[in-house]
């Protein structure tokens, strides 16, 4: 791999991609951007190149062949995404790209009711967000085909400096009566939250970009479910601790049947509370070890403390 071509990296992973510590040595990263340049993004030693979403032409410039792209565009809701997709593919597969990562996300297994989900488990997206993602992993597998390889990245929760997951978990410690907060954790309890860090997540598409052999189209699940303290009670502790709130966590936790009916009645897709998605593509792989999950909470929660 000697250009990695990183299309939609102007936001949270994006920036973290940057200061990645496994940024392959002799490769030159290009953030072709379709919207304004943050800051952090012109004071980089990386080169930007501005392209048209709806133009391919506009990318076919900036990808040469043999290249990799990593394309971290994410669906709004507001139907621009799969066009897009699909002047993306073009402009790969004119310009004869090496391999395309795609990244999507865990909740286009919507409402899949296995108990322990990984890489085979069939899709059952529900909601326009999971659709659409859905749609647009559909439109890689028909359009690229052979043309180039293709790998899709369905990632979990992703957590860190500048993102918003957990962004309202400490916003609830910090202001919710006690008895609130007693009554989500005896009805949450050990939910599982699949979190995973996003030391982690750039991490593995960096391995998952430079990766000698793939199989075509193939799925790679990125979460921390195998951390035993990926739950709710878990980190409402070290939230509570962290800004000087009792502990609750004495409390008994509601039958899981309470909070299985609850989802349901508020239509959330996922209504099994301890379903878990299990990576096992990147232990093929060998990848190294990536960031702790329990480290990488803590000290993303004592960000957030320094923040409030």
């Amino acid at each position: 791999m000697n250009k990695l071509v990183v299309i939609g990296g102007t936001g949270f992973v994006g920036r973290h991609l940057l200061a990645a510590n496994n940024r392959p040595a002799g490769t030159e990263i290009v953030y072709a951007v379709h919207r304004s340049e943050p800051d952090w993004l012109i004071q980089s030693d990386v080169r930007c190149e501005r392209f048209d979403v709806s133009d391919p032409g506009s990318l076919t410039a900036i990808l040469t062949p043999g290249c990799t792209v990593l394309n971290l565009l994410r669906p709004d809701g507001s139907g621009w995404f799969e066009p897009a997709i699909v002047n993306i593919l073009q402009a790969c597969e004119r310009s004869r790209i090496k391999r395309y990562v795609h990244v999507s996300s865990i909740d286009v297994f919507g409402s899949a009711a296995a108990d322990v989900v990984d890489a085979q488990t069939p899709i059952e997206p529900k909601t326009p967000y999971e659709r659409e993602h859905a749609g647009a992993e559909a439109l890689v597998r028909a359009i690229a085909a052979d043309a180039f390889e293709v790998v899709v990245v369905r990632l979990g929760a992703v957590f860190g400096e500048g993102g918003l997951n957990i962004v309202s978990f400490v916003d609830e410690v910090r202001h919710a009566p006690a008895w609130k907060l007693g009554l989500r954790r005896a009805l949450y309890g050990a939910r599982r939250m699949h979190l995973v860090s996003v030391q982690k997540v750039v991490q593995t598409l960096l391995f998952v970009a430079q990766v000698p052999a793939i199989r075509q189209g193939e799925v790679v699940l990125v979460t921390d479910d195998a951390a035993p303290d990926n739950n709710f009670g878990y980190l409402q502790d070290v939230l509570m601790q962290a800004f000087n709130r009792p502990s609750v966590g004495y409390l008994p936790h509601l039958p899981q049947s309470v909070l299985r009916a609850l989802l349901r009645l508020r239509n959330i897709s996922n209504a099994n509370p301890m379903r878990r998605f299990k990576e096992s593509r990147l232990n093929e792989w060998q990848q190294p070890v990536t960031a702790d999950f329990n480290q990488q909470l803590r000290f993303y929660i004592e960000k957030l403390k320094e923040q409030a």
